[in-house]
């Protein structure tokens, strides 16, 4: 009964985490900088609070930093995340957020698709019916809008990229654990992103900054290592599934505060995206492998 209970506030838990996140677009909404400058504004705080947290505890725990024995894929990692949160904000500044949303959490199907040759991972037959449906849903979301065009393929880029993070993630995890392995990951891609973000134009301070810090230090340092937490006490399915309450979050949000009619084609591509997420997440070997490396936001 104790263990049930634990389950069930894990789970809220988790869907409280990824309903917020639906937020993060109109944080980038409501702040006028450039994408380089709001990712790299993310990383720089987000790796900030982390890293000061994880001293604290080294220094009360008398514990050291993890030395990852593959360097290089470790270090990718931060580099590949920078590229997925720099296309992944253009996007949500050029096309609806519910579309980006949507069209990003195809991430899941590409997984499955490219897990059996990267990773070595048996895939069950019911990925094609999963991929089938979320083509059908991408030709939907993708189909041509006036002044959407960039944002769509950014978005697309994104999920590919996020994919391919993912599947290194994955390779790497095991060396230093989850928690280091995203202070890695948000330092190392704060760090590339760094010359392009202090060369923009940034402009005249504004008050709207100030949702960098609820992205930085809210949604990045704070609800990511509360993701982990959580994590570790729900059923791999279970966690995938919930997480799919943040594409539907983004664009009910965007919806509300936004006034971005979805309309009826988007809500059956999305539909559709979803529910070939959904059939390869509920599969133990996919969703394993997503959500063991799997940082969303």
């Amino acid at each position: 009964m104790r263990q049930r209970s634990s389950s069930s506030t894990a789970a809220a838990a988790l869907a409280a985490i990824a309903t917020t996140w639906g937020f993060i677009g109109l944080i980038v909404r409501e702040v006028d900088l450039p994408s380089v400058v709001i990712v790299a504004s993310r990383c720089w705080l987000g790796a900030t609070a982390i890293g000061l947290g994880l001293a604290l505890y080294c220094w009360r725990t008398g514990a050291r930093p993890p030395r990852p024995r593959r360097r290089v894929l470790t270090g990718l990692c931060g580099v590949v995340l920078a590229l997925h949160w720099l296309f992944l904000v253009s996007a949500q500044q050029r096309a609806p957020l519910g579309t980006v949303m949507l069209l990003m959490y195809l991430s899941p199907i590409l997984v499955a698709v490219l897990a059996p040759r990267v990773l070595g991972e048996v895939v069950p037959p019911t990925t094609k019916v999963a991929l089938a449906l979320a083509a059908v849903g991408l030709v939907l979301l993708a189909r041509p809008q006036p002044g959407t065009g960039s944002g769509v393929v950014l978005a697309v880029l994104a999920g590919v990229l996020f994919a391919a993070w993912t599947l290194i993630s994955k390779a790497v995890v095991a060396d230093v654990g989850g928690i280091w392995l995203g202070f890695s990951n948000i330092g190392i891609a704060g760090l590339v992103l760094a010359p392009w973000a202090l060369l923009a134009e940034w402009g005249e301070p504004q008050t709207s900054w100030s949702w960098l810090l609820v992205l930085g230090l809210g949604m990045t340092a704070l609800l990511g290592p509360l993701y982990l937490v959580v994590l570790d006490r729900l059923p791999a399915s279970t966690a995938s599934v919930l997480l799919y309450l943040e594409p539907v979050s983004a664009l009910l949000l965007a919806w509300v505060f936004l006034g971005e009619d979805p309309g009826g084609v988007t809500l059956v591509g999305g539909a559709l995206i979803v529910a070939g997420g959904v059939i390869v997440l509920r599969q133990p070997t996919v969703a394993d492998t997503e959500v063991l490396s799997h940082v969303p936001g």
